[in-house]
């Protein structure tokens, strides 16, 4: 196992390439087959193998791998991070080896290796962990942060399971590692600030979490040795962008049994058919909004303290309404994140809107009267005064861990509210 690990540090160093710092281009300039991603801009994969120069025709061996590139979302022409996925067994550890062999220096990048399938992980994210469902590798979520904020029954009932073996009052690697028997999954806490001991107890193969700007790194989790797989996904403005990324965890997964041992198990091809089915029916209620007049004006979201921060008109829900043909306020900005407003910038421009849609987290929907204690000026919105108001509680209804792989479900929503129940009953949002 010692030699092994070596072997697979070399792997990484020797992927280390100066072509971290060139963008996806120039990554992707090496041999191998690039696969087509038709609305992902910051993912690129590359897959090696099946003859190429890479293989060893005199041992008879071909060496198949695949590479992931994160490009950058903060800084363009730089990449975020790059992974190595090289299947399990004895002809992945001749793959390790062989690149163990290729030494470049001058990287500008992270690149780590990872076996695959990968067979327990810890995922710090809701809708990562619903999409691990739906691919049918549900067993490999071994450990999940902000339990409390995941709307999984399974996931609960795991967790649970996990809580009951480890015991609330014990602490330390012992527990932890009862906890991560069987089928139960271990509550890592916060996100934040994870609870290392319970992750090391864990034993993952991989760490799912969410990169930030200036985040620093992870601090003790970059630690462990493990590779951390910086879902970077949330951060694509195109809604069928962010959900072509399930192509990339369908590669990094196996079957729910986890007897898959290369990056081809049931998990990637179910990826692609699923993509496949989201994209067919996104464009088709895309087409179908669009030979209509155009829709509702739609607000979305409500004050936070002195800011009301509402989507970009480039943004990933600024592009869904532009999609529902809805009018919106801000749908001629160029900004792909949120744009942070003054309550009274967003009244000057949004005073006739025609529909308010929130959300919000626990409790009953709230009333006119407490939206008004919230704040006075909520009066001034038109939809306000003619009671269209539609909320969702995330803290029941699944919101995020469908929607963010699901645009269609999304899209179809805001269809309704701009355009009527022609298009069925809302799914989400309540009146």
């Amino acid at each position: 196992m010692k030699k092994l690990y070596i072997l697979l540090c070399g792997a990484t160093a020797a992927l280390l390439m100066a072509a971290c710092q060139g963008g996806k281009t120039a990554a992707a300039a090496e041999a191998g087959d690039t696969l087509e991603m038709k609305y992902a801009k910051l993912l690129t994969i590359v897959k090696h193998g099946d003859g190429e120069e890479n293989s060893d025709a005199a041992e008879d061996i071909d060496y198949q791998y695949a590479e992931a590139i994160i490009a950058n979302p903060w800084k363009a022409g730089t990449m975020l991070h790059r992974y190595i996925l090289i299947p399990k067994g004895e002809e992945g550890d001749k793959t390790v080896a062989m690149l163990a062999k290729r030494r470049s220096t001058g990287a500008r990048c992270t690149t780590d290796t990872v076996r695959t399938p990968v067979e327990r992980s810890a995922v710090f994210i809701a809708p990562h962990c619903q999409l691990m469902y739906e691919l049918g590798c549900q067993q490999a979520i071994r450990g999940v942060c902000d339990l409390d904020y995941i709307n999984i029954p399974d996931v609960k009932k795991r967790a649970a399971a996990g809580n009951a073996a480890a015991g609330k009052a014990s602490v330390g690697n012992v527990s932890a590692e009862n906890a991560a028997a069987g089928n139960s999954i271990v509550d890592c806490g916060s996100s934040m600030a994870p609870d290392i001991e319970r992750i090391i107890a864990l034993k993952p193969e991989a760490i799912l979490l969410s990169p930030f700007e200036n985040s620093g790194g992870y601090g003790k989790l970059d630690k462990l040795h493990v590779p951390i797989i910086e879902a970077a996904d949330y951060m694509e403005s195109s809604p069928l962008g962010r959900a072509e990324w399930m192509k990339f965890y369908g590669m990094l997964f196996g079957n729910e049994e986890g007897k898959s041992n290369g990056i081809s198990g049931s998990c990637e091809p179910k990826a692609d058919s699923l993509f496949a089915k989201i994209e067919k029916e996104y464009l088709k209620l895309k087409a179908e909004a669009a030979g209509y007049p155009k829709g509702l004006s739609i607000l979305t979201e409500r004050k936070t303290g002195n800011v009301w921060y509402v989507p970009g008109g480039q943004s990933t829900i600024g592009i869904l309404l532009k999609d529902a043909n809805a009018r919106y306020i801000f749908e001629d900005d160029q900004h792909s994140g949120s744009l942070a407003m003054s309550p009274e910038q967003i009244l000057a421009k949004g005073k006739q809107v025609d529909v308010w849609a929130f959300k919000y987290f626990g409790g009953a929907p709230l009333s006119q009267a407490q939206l008004l204690q919230e704040y006075d000026g909520y009066k001034a919105l038109a939809a306000f005064s003619r009671g269209n108001i539609y909320q969702v509680d995330t803290s029941t209804v699944p919101y995020f861990e469908l929607t963010s792989f699901h645009p269609e479900l999304l899209l179809r929503e805001f269809i309704i509210l701009a355009h009527g129940e022609r298009f069925g009953k809302l799914r989400f949002y309540k009146k």
